[in-house]
């Protein structure tokens, strides 16, 4: 990790806003606040308030649902929300997006993006453009060593604790839930495999997991990961020795690197760049063939 905070962890940094206007909705689920993407077709009859049902009766008890645990900007940036969007409309299902962080998110709820003067309504640049916007905020190494302390497994996963089980109360307890972590929530897709809630994962550019988590996903879980050639949180060193263990565990797994990126770009690259852009979009759709082929 650089002294300096990572440009996906540091709100001051450069953060492109994509086009797109999202189309789910924000719910609160056990007081914690949820964007939820609807597939083309309800997984059940109960409209999603909420509220856990009291039973699961008209619940389709084989679907499967999309578990979206984001990287530290949380459910709040537009680009998450359009993932969110693009996955329950491809896999025909629902998407579930915590704010995991419990209002801790590093972009604060309600902020807004600092367009420069003229440029507001260009979310991309080009060769001869200027920077794209960014939220304005101070942000120091001590800072965000302090938030990522508060955020770390002992506060993070019961709050993902109740969202599953909310999922479980939602759709029936045998639902097929998947789970896709961008970045932050990379580290808890695979505590979610490792420790049996999950079978079947997609993150992309992990960051802050340990071997000793990974050494938890052995046969019959299935991982897929995406990492950008330039990641000063998941290295080239780091990930291959990921793979090593995934390997010796009995994993089914697949890595991919992709050139010409840096970390964060499937979730906030410029999609002015072509190389970024093709990377984004080859990493989302193959992210959906992962789950249609083992979820």
């Amino acid at each position: 990790m650089s002294a300096k905070p990572h440009p996906c962890c540091d709100p001051s940094s450069p953060s492109p806003i994509w086009t797109g206007k999202s189309t789910g909705r924000v719910v609160s689920i056990d007081g914690i606040e949820t964007y939820i993407a609807k597939g083309s077709k309800t997984n059940t009859e109960n409209d999603i308030t909420g509220t856990p049902p009291a039973g699961a009766e008209g619940v389709d008890q084989t679907k499967r649902v999309i578990l979206h645990l984001t990287e530290g900007h949380s459910m709040y940036f537009i680009n998450a929300q359009l993932l969110a969007d693009s996955f329950a409309s491809h896999l025909n299902c629902d998407v579930i997006m915590p704010d995991q962080f419990a209002g801790k998110e590093r972009v604060p709820k309600g902020s807004v993006p600092n367009f420069p003067e003229g440029k507001q309504e260009i979310p991309l640049r080009t060769n001869d453009d200027i920077p794209p916007p960014h939220f304005l905020s101070e942000s120091t190494p001590e800072r965000f060593e302090a938030w990522k302390k508060s955020v770390e497994p002992p506060v993070t996963d019961p709050i993902i604790a109740r969202v599953v089980k909310y999922i479980h109360e939602t759709y029936g307890k045998n639902v097929k839930i998947g789970g896709v972590g961008y970045c932050f929530g990379g580290r808890y897709v695979i505590r979610l495999m490792g420790s049996g809630v999950i079978d079947v994962g997609v993150v992309n550019h992990p960051s802050f997991f340990t071997m000793e988590e990974v050494e938890k996903l052995g046969e019959g879980k299935r991982l897929a990961m995406f990492a950008a050639e330039t990641d000063d949180i998941l290295p080239a060193e780091k990930r291959r020795a990921t793979e090593d263990v995934l390997t010796r565990q009995g994993a089914t797994w697949m890595s991919t690197v992709f050139s010409g990126t840096e970390h964060g770009f499937s979730v906030r690259g410029d999609l002015g760049i072509k190389e970024v852009r093709i990377a984004k979009e080859k990493a989302f759709k193959m992210g959906v063939e992962w789950f249609q082929d083992w979820l």
